[in-house]
């Protein structure tokens, strides 16, 4: 009979010590704790809510595909949109992208904006854009399209090319990959300065 009533006292000073350790260990978190400082708050992005949900985009987005002649080609953006007027077309910015040209020759390109048409296989660079091929070879200009089902690489603006000891600017390139072969054309006022090479 001691047992129990030991045990009952235990438990019913349990119940009235616990609840108060617990209250006196609540109330030393908040007397003890510092001021919030806001130089150390947790950063949000900068992003517009209404935007967001009024648009419909893709962060991120890869777009991976075949030549006619079987060489791969990649696509990556940050984001991504359907246009509104046309949605089987869509709009990307900060693009690279990755062409196989043959079996050790590879073309990358950037650009800051692009208009994609998958349905016809087209896409069109503009802002900025430059090309570099595994070989050494760098071209730059504003506005370059390109048509995957025939292979074909335009750009109808000026364009600048440089290499290993020589520099080109022509008004216009043209380039096409056709049964194995890749043959680039240059249009328009073509200028060529080659420096010897030591």
């Amino acid at each position: 009979m001691a047992v129990s009533n030991t045990y009952s006292r235990v438990v019913a000073w349990a119940k009235v010590i616990l609840p108060l350790l617990a209250l006196g260990l609540l109330s030393t978190l908040f007397l003890l704790s510092n001021r919030p400082d806001p130089e150390r708050a947790i950063p949000f992005a900068s992003v517009n809510v209404e935007e967001l949900a009024r648009e419909q985009r893709v962060g991120r987005p890869r777009i991976a595909g075949t030549l006619s002649n079987g060489r791969e080609v990649i696509f990556t953006a940050e984001r991504a949109a359907p246009m509104l007027n046309d949605p089987r077309r869509f709009s990307a910015n900060d693009i690279e992208a990755r062409i196989d040209l043959s079996e050790t020759e590879v073309l990358l390109i950037v650009s800051e904006a692009a208009l994609f048409s998958p349905a016809d296989e087209l896409a069109e660079l503009s802002g900025s854009v430059g090309l570099t091929t595994s070989s050494g070879l760098n071209f730059s200009t504003d506005l370059l399209e390109i048509n995957l089902g025939l292979s074909q690489v335009e750009s109808p603006g000026p364009v600048t090319m440089t290499g290993p000891g020589m520099t080109l600017t022509a008004g216009g390139m043209m380039a096409t990959a056709t049964d194995g072969n890749e043959v680039v054309s240059f249009t328009n006022g073509v200028r060529v300065l080659y420096e010897p090479q030591n």
